[in-house]
Parts: structure tokens; C-alpha cells; sequence
């Protein structure tokens, strides 16, 4: 989970206990620390390339203010216990800018401290105007955030799976199964390393017929005629086209220029889940109806994170793109559930569903919260956690 809330908490209590306070340039190499040893298991100082990734993805935002961004529990002799990371993201309810705050991860040294995790949590509270999101919650999380008044979209929790060669899937699993129980090992020799990745290799190499055997015998629908196609979609396209594709909902992410193009440079960093790659998709008059945007990995996964769409047109754009990342090479793809796909991805052969992670809004204002309940909310993807390199990255 994540983040943050007021800078009223640090004055709330006693500096002899320890205060809640808003994140320093100078706290950048502790907060790094924490998160490797909280979910990293390791004590390893932590290198030049983490830090300067915190300190972009926590300070430098556009939107950046001490009361929108992470908060951190120093205790009495200076050190940093725990820490709620926050990414702020302005939103726009109803016509009303608001400044909202991504939470992200919720870290806490618990064999030295406990009072500062709860102090945090605390500081969540949302308060008049405020307005805080999180796709990424843990079950622990879950419970902290209802406890102080969050509202659940049980939907999102879910990610769906579409699988093209199932086969490949299945050793793909096996594969990475296989590479984490060597990282888990602790060191390996080179040559059990090789070994292993010529298993990983092997696998794939045998699945490619296996696949086309079932290809074969379970021939998918034929492309129709004049149907959406997809094409090449340039940065300043999607930044000009984005905000007219969620324009629809009561609630969604500003996206002006400069804060979501500072979101797509910090998602191109995440190259661990391949290639970051945008498409539109567009009629037979080749006007832009949707657009989607994922990480590209030909034979592995696509991990999906926005299916934009004018309204009505999620089915004709659902099966645009799940054609495209068939045609090129990918074994299945990933993405976030949301109310306004479920007609399309319900038309899909080979797909489930499975639990991802928790999904809040937290606020006070009673329309935000209505356009919860009826799904009139956008959140997710570049308006969300799953971009980030702390989810998959520093190992």
C-alpha cells in the first residue's frame, strides 16, 4: 500500500516519541535502505541507482508538495522506522481540480519500532478537500485503510489473464518459478546458471509446437472486414489524446501534458517488464477511438497498464489489441480489471481472472465516493502503482 497525509501530524505529537513529517531530500538514502531490507530481505547499502529513482519518483513530480507527497516517522534519535512512499497525481471531480496523492509502498521496521507504522496510518485520515488512491494494497493495508474510512473498488482488485499459446504460458510459469528458486538460493555457479537458463529455453523451445498444434485445433475468429486496426502511436499523440479518452468519467486522472509526460518517462524506466509501448486503435474512417499501452516482451508476457476508449468502443478496442499482442509473438497478456472493459473481456477465449492486489479511494467528499459506488472513477495503470520499479525491480 502507501502513503501519506497531513503535515499536521508532526506538530500532533511529542518529539521526544518520535514525529511524522514530510519526506527530505537528505532522508532519500535511509528511505532506499528500509525498502531493501523491508522487501528486499537484504542489508546491502543501497546503490546510486536506486536512490536517484526515489528521489525522482517522490520529489520531482510536477505536482510536488510537502502535503501530497511521503511522509516519514523519525524517531527521537533521528532514524527512519517507517515511511508511507506517495506519488502526488492531480485529479479532476465534477470540473474541481484536486490534488491526489498515489499511495504506494507502506514500510516499517517492526523489530525496532511499531508506534511509528500506526502514527502513519493515523495520518491517512483524509480531511475536508483531500482525495488519496491506491492500486497496489496488501491484505494488512486492506484493513488500515477501512479502518479510517476507505472505499473499496472490488473490481479493480482483480487482474485478468489472456492467454494466446497456452502452452508457452505454462513454461513460461515453470521457467520463472525455476529462476527464483536460484535467486532464493542464495549464489550459484555460472555453469548452474547456464543450466538453468537452457532449461528456461529449452521449455519455450518445445512449447512453440505444442501451441501451434492447439492453434490448429481451436482456430480463433476471423478478422472482419473494416475492423479496428492498430497502429503506431507517438508520446505527444497519447498526451494529446489520453485526457479526450477518460474525459467521460466524473472522476479521473488531470493529465495535463507536463505531469503525464513525466509519468510515461519514469514507465519507460521499467524495462524489467519489457519494452514500454503505446498503440491507438482506429476505425475505418481512422479516427482514434482508443489507445492502449503496455510492456512489449514477444514470447513472454505483455503486461497491459491503460485500455483507453471512447465510450461503447471497449469491446471493438479489447479485441484490436489482444489481436495485436497475438500477432506479435507474446504468450499471453495481463492487465487491471475496470467496470467499463467487462463486456469486452468477457468475450475472450482463454481468459480468467484472479485476485491482484486491493484498490481504495479515500476522501471525504460525498460525490467522489457516489462515483465510486456507480464506477464513474478512473484510476489505474499510468494512474496508478503498477508502472513502478519498486513493485519489480532492485533486486
Amino acid at each position: 500500500m502507501s502513503q501519506l497525509e497531513p503535515q499536521a501530524f508532526a506538530a500532533a505529537r511529542p518529539l521526544h516519541k518520535g514525529a511524522v513529517r514530510p519526506m527530505r531530500p537528505a532522508d532519500i538514502a535511509a528511505v532506499a535502505q528500509l525498502f531493501l531490507k523491508i522487501f528486499r530481505k537484504t542489508d546491502k547499502p543501497p546503490d546510486a541507482d536506486l536512490q536517484d529513482y526515489l528521489r525522482t519518483l517522490l520529489l520531482a513530480s510536477p505536482s510536488y508538495t510537502e502535503a501530497t507527497g511521503t511522509q516519514v516517522y523519525e524517531q527521537q534519535d533521528g532514524f527512519i522506522r517507517s515511511a508511507l512512499l506517495a506519488v502526488p497525481m492531480r485529479f479532476t471531480a465534477y470540473g474541481d481540480i484536486l490534488p491526489g496523492r498515489l499511495l504506494g509502498v507502506f514500510m516499517t521496521d517492526g523489530q525496532k519500532e511499531a508506534a511509528g507504522a500506526a502514527q502513519l496510518v493515523l495520518a491517512l485520515r483524509p480531511r475536508r478537500t483531500d482525495f488519496a488512491f491506491c492500486d497496489s494494497a496488501s491484505p494488512t493495508s486492506c484493513n488500515h485503510l477501512l479502518a479510517i474510512g476507505g472505499k473499496p473498488i472490488p473490481l479493480q482488485n482483480l487482474e485478468w489473464a489472456r492467454s494466446f499459446r497456452p502452452v508457452g504460458v505454462l513454461a513460461a510459469r515453470f521457467g520463472e518459478r525455476l529462476l527464483r528458486g536460484k535467486a532464493s538460493g542464495g549464489k550459484a555457479s555460472g555453469s548452474k546458471g547456464k543450466i538453468l537458463g537452457g532449461m528456461v529455453s529449452g521449455l519455450s523451445a518445445l512449447a512453440r509446437p505444442l501451441d501451434g498444434v492447439l492453434r490448429r485445433l481451436l482456430p480463433g475468429e476471423a478478422e472482419q472486414a473494416g475492423a479496428a486496426r492498430v497502429v503506431e502511436m507517438p508520446i505527444p499523440s497519447f498526451l494529446m489524446q489520453a485526457p479526450r479518452l477518460v474525459a467521460h468519467y466524473a472522476v479521473r486522472p488531470l493529465w495535463t501534458e507536463e505531469e503525464l509526460s513525466w509519468v510515461v518517462s519514469l514507465a519507460a524506466q521499467n524495462t524489467r517488464l519489457g519494452a514500454f509501448t503505446i498503440r491507438s486503435v482506429i476505425d475505418r474512417t481512422d479516427a482514434i477511438i482508443g489507445c492502449f499501452v503496455y510492456y512489449a516482451a514477444p514470447g513472454r508476457t505483455a503486461h497491459v497498464l491503460n485500455v483507453l476508449s471512447l465510450p461503447g468502443q471497449e469491446p471493438t478496442v479489447l479485441n484490436a489489441m489482444f489481436r495485436h499482442l497475438d500477432d506479435t509473438g507474446h504468450v499471453e497478456a495481463r492487465g487491471r480489471a475496470q467496470s467499463a472493459l467487462m463486456v469486452g473481456l468477457s468475450l475472450q477465449r482463454w481468459l480468467v481472472f484472479r485476485h491482484r492486489a486491493f484498490t481504495f479511494a479515500l476522501t471525504k467528499l460525498p460525490e467522489i465516493n457516489d462515483a465510486v459506488m456507480r464506477g464513474d472513477i478512473y484510476i489505474g495503470g499510468l494512474a496508478g502503482e503498477d508502472w513502478s520499479r519498486l513493485l519489480s525491480d532492485f533486486d
